[in-house]
């Protein structure tokens, strides 16, 4: 925990350094909300039927799902972009050689990434609260535990790039394959069961698709957590099983990486 708090430490250090730029991210984050709820009231009238079990504001609608792929991207991003980063300044063998736990390491690397998506979702949050979004106040707990399930199912997405990177010093398509399916597939832009027929079976294989539908059912409708179970099971599986398999595609690639004396090599 030390270890991690540490280099989440550092990177919070060296961000600040670009103050400004940290200031116009945020201000054109809450600029580019306005034109997403004027589209959302002209829609309005269209999705409101189709939407009426995940709240029925489909400008609340949007903003949930554009608040989760913020984190998606993050979960899926982050942990390849570190490892190119330390492989192209020599630091990633330095690290690894270190006391700390490659869990440890990879948390402290990642972690403010993750702290200024949230930072950035708290912002659009309170933007889209002046804009007139309703929340189901009670419902904060259990959406932030969904919200943690849908990361924990997207991070391992990020180990396997990793564990490419590792081995071929390329992720190839894979972080943009699974962004692109789980923006059109997932119900981030519109629900799921108003796509065609063969589309939905599609859907059913994306973590997000579960993970969106729980947390609008919870934080905008108001439906009881344990109406939600069935989805945050699924969910919860495709935690377990993804995070096994990319553990082992990580060490393995480590393990090749360094036996094969191209940890270091860019």
């Amino acid at each position: 925990m030390r270890e991690t708090l540490a280099l989440i430490k550092a990177s919070w250090r060296s961000a600040l350094s670009y103050r400004l730029s940290m200031v116009f991210s945020l201000v054109g984050l809450v600029v580019g909300i306005v034109p997403v709820y004027y589209v959302a009231r002209a829609l309005q009238s269209t999705m409101a039927q189709k939407i009426e079990l995940q709240g029925g504001e489909y400008f609340a609608f949007l903003l949930v799902g554009m608040i989760a792929t913020s984190f998606i991207m993050t979960a899926v991003n982050a942990i390849p972009g570190v490892v190119t980063s330390g492989i192209a300044t020599g630091t990633l063998e330095a690290l690894l050689s270190t006391r700390a736990s490659l869990p440890s390491l990879v948390s402290g690397l990642i972690g403010y990434n993750f702290v200024w998506t949230g930072l950035r979702s708290v912002v659009m949050m309170a933007a889209g609260l002046a804009l007139g979004v309703h929340l189901v106040w009670g419902a904060w707990l259990s959406s932030l535990f969904i919200m943690t399930l849908i990361v924990l199912a997207y991070l391992p997405f990020g180990l396997f790039a990793a564990a490419l990177q590792l081995a071929f010093r390329t992720a190839g398509p894979l972080p943009s394959v699974v962004l692109l399916a789980s923006s059109f597939l997932g119900g981030v832009y519109y629900p799921t069961h108003v796509m065609p027929s063969w589309l939905p079976r599609l859907s059913d294989a994306i973590p997000l698709t579960y993970g969106l539908r729980a947390l609008r059912e919870t934080l905008l409708e108001g439906i009881p957590f344990r109406m939600v179970l069935p989805d945050v099971a699924t969910l919860i599986g495709f935690v377990l099983l993804l995070t096994a398999l990319s553990l082992f595609a990580l060490t393995e690639a480590l393990h090749y990486a360094r036996r094969s004396g191209t940890l270091a090599q860019y």
